[in-house]
């Protein structure tokens, strides 16, 4: 197997560097502050998505968001809800 090298510009490699920088920065505050558990109450996951919970009882009758439901209980998956928000137009 051969190796290529690529040679990036300055500003090109330092703008790269940077940007992967703050991501992994951003990841790793979100997850070790992240004020919500992995599975949320309906009023937990209606705060987490910034939305009234009226809006959440109308994606859970009209949408596929995904939740569980024991009698009369939700319960969200934050990690369910985060691919459901990535996947909305």
């Amino acid at each position: 197997m051969s190796k290529i090298k690529v040679e990036l510009p300055d500003f090109l490699a330092n703008s790269i560097k940077y940007a992967v920088t703050q991501a992994i920065e951003e990841a790793s505050k979100r997850a070790l502050t992240s004020q919500y558990p992995p599975y949320m109450s309906k009023s937990e996951a209606a705060k987490y998505l910034n939305i009234a919970p009226n809006t959440l009882d109308q994606w859970i009758a009209t949408t596929n968001i995904p939740y569980t439901k024991f009698g009369k209980t939700y319960r969200f998956n934050r990690y369910e809800l985060d691919k459901f928000m990535t996947s909305k137009d």
